[in-house]
C-alpha cells in the first residue's frame, strides 16, 4: 500500500466517534426480539463524573460516548409495533416522523420490536462505517425540533393515566383499617 492509499482510507478512533450535534437525533431499530438481547449490551459503563457512558451497543456503532439522558427507548416486550408509535411515544415530536417513516419503509422496518432514539447527536455511517450489528440497524440522523407539535396529545395520555388509575381504584377498593 503505498502512502497515498493509507492517507485516503478513513481513520477509526481507537475510542469512536464523536457525533454530538444539537436539534438532531440519530435512531436504530430492531425486529430482533427484546426479551432475546443479551443484558450486556445495554450495561453501561459511566465516565468519573457520571454524564457520559458507553455500552456494548454503542462500542458496536463506534460511537465515542453518548448521554444517558439524551437516549431514550421504545418498543414491544413480545411482537411488534410501528415504527411511528414506538418514536411518537417516547419523543412526541412530530418533526422528523415522515423522514423516519420513509426510511424505515425503504429498510422494511416499517415494524419493530425496539427502537433507540439518541437525541443531539448526528450518527454518520459515512464516517462510522457501522450500519447494523446483530441486534440494531440504523435509520438516520433526523433534524428534530421540539417546539414541534407532538405525535400524540398529551392530554390524552394523561386521560390514559387517570382513567387507569381511578379504574383501578374502583377495582381495588382500600378497606378502612
Amino acid at each position: 500500500m503505498t502512502d497515498k492509499q493509507a492517507r485516503k482510507k478513513p481513520v477509526k478512533a481507537d475510542k469512536g466517534h464523536d457525533f454530538t450535534k444539537k436539534y438532531k437525533v440519530s435512531v436504530w431499530a430492531s425486529q430482533h426480539p427484546y426479551a432475546d438481547v443479551p443484558d450486556d449490551y445495554f450495561e453501561e459503563t459511566f465516565s468519573k463524573n457520571n454524564t457520559r457512558a458507553v455500552n456494548t451497543w454503542s462500542k458496536n456503532f463506534n460511537l465515542k460516548n453518548f448521554m444517558p439522558e439524551n437516549l431514550e427507548t421504545n418498543g414491544a416486550e413480545e411482537g411488534r409495533v410501528s415504527i411511528e408509535v414506538a418514536a411518537g411515544e417516547c419523543s412526541f415530536s412530530t418533526s422528523y416522523i415522515e423522514t423516519l417513516m420513509s426510511k424505515a419503509r425503504k429498510k422494511k422496518l416499517e415494524e419493530v420490536s425496539w427502537i433507540i432514539m439518541l437525541f443531539e447527536v448526528e450518527y454518520s455511517l459515512k464516517i462510522s462505517g457501522v450500519e447494523k450489528d446483530q441486534y440494531m440497524t440504523f435509520l438516520g440522523a433526523f433534524d428534530y425540533d421540539d417546539a414541534a407539535e407532538n405525535v400524540y396529545e398529551v392530554e390524552d395520555l394523561e386521560e390514559d393515566e387517570e382513567g387507569y388509575d381511578q379504574e383501578d381504584a374502583e377495582n381495588n377498593p382500600i378497606e378502612p383499617s
